[in-house]
């Protein structure tokens, strides 16, 4: 019996070494949770991730995007729902906004960094992108939705983003696309009244919604009135953001996307930093550090288990 029982054990270990344990044991397979594609948040996550072969969550194959993401994947449409999902999953992985952690979920280090405002700004921490204000450049803006513009590019805004927890871009040169015209910050003036052009229309990225909500309420508090009375806030999404930008006739719309935009028909600069956090269950308490290669595996389904990870 013995015996038989070591040729069984052998068997495993041949046909899949540690993954055949893990297979025997009962380990379920890892939850993939991704954002939908358009999403900001993936997009910078998946133009960083590689294998370090040339290959990348998505990338351009004869001029077409693919996508490397499993088709297992779980995919979610708004930051809290990634988080909740991996909160309730202890075999889940996501990524979200740095600024949107908390302590529901666990953040892992990425190549040995740990993702903070100061592995951001000095670049050793790979996975970060911009966030970005967007408006026509097609149409006139509104009195009102001019200046809001120009409240989002002023000093003033420095606390709020510190508030939501992303990094604030004063050099000029970050704030513009690499190659434009700088974009400095602006120092800005009360009105002696909230100047006319009736609600502002907000759109975009959910990533950016404590950035956006601090900033609306700080604006709208200088006029002696609230978020609600001056905006109109609808966030699905990067995508969205850009489509609501292109579609704007009136002059009333502000776009917010969490990765960069260079596109014929907008205006945007970058008003902040901020990080891409890989997140995990608070019960992995295995898993602290994952490199970009075992990120690019894990996402394209080629590591199924936590098991497997060697290191």
């Amino acid at each position: 019996m013995k015996k038989l029982f070591t040729i069984f054990l052998s068997g495993i270990l041949m046909i899949g070494g540690v993954v055949g344990l893990a297979a025997c044991s009962g380990e379920k397979n890892i939850t993939v949770v991704a954002r939908e594609q358009g999403s900001g948040t993936r997009e910078a996550f998946d133009k960083v991730v590689t294998d370090g072969n040339g290959n990348y969550l998505e990338m351009k194959v004869e001029g077409k995007k693919v996508y490397k993401t499993t088709s297992n994947a779980d995919i979610q449409k708004e930051t809290g729902n990634v988080m909740s999902k991996v909160a309730s999953d202890k075999n889940a992985i996501g990524y979200i906004s740095l600024g949107s952690v908390n302590d529901t979920i666990k953040v892992v280090n990425v190549n040995g960094v740990a993702p903070s405002a100061q592995t951001v700004l000095d670049g050793s921490y790979e996975i970060q992108r911009p966030f970005v204000v967007m408006t026509s450049a097609n149409v006139a803006l509104t009195d009102v939705a001019a200046d809001f513009l120009l409240y989002l590019k002023s000093d003033l805004v420095e606390e709020h983003a510190s508030e939501a927890g992303c990094i604030y871009l004063a050099d000029p040169a970050k704030r513009a696309n690499e190659g434009e015209v700088e974009i400095p910050v602006v120092e800005y003036e009360v009105k002696s009244s909230l100047p006319s052009g009736g609600k502002i229309v907000v759109n975009g990225s959910t990533s950016m919604e404590k950035f956006i909500k601090k900033a609306m309420s700080g604006y709208a508090s200088l006029y002696g009135r609230t978020a609600d009375q001056l905006f109109t806030l609808d966030l699905q999404g990067s995508s969205v953001g850009k489509i609501a930008v292109q579609n704007d006739r009136n002059g009333n719309v502000i776009g917010l996307s969490s990765a960069s935009v260079k596109e014929d028909g907008i205006n945007s600069f970058n008003v902040c930093l901020d990080a891409v956090a890989v997140i995990l269950n608070k019960a992995n308490e295995n898993v602290n550090n994952l490199t970009i290669a075992q990120l690019y595996d894990i996402f394209s389904g080629k590591i199924t288990k936590f098991s497997e990870i060697v290191g």
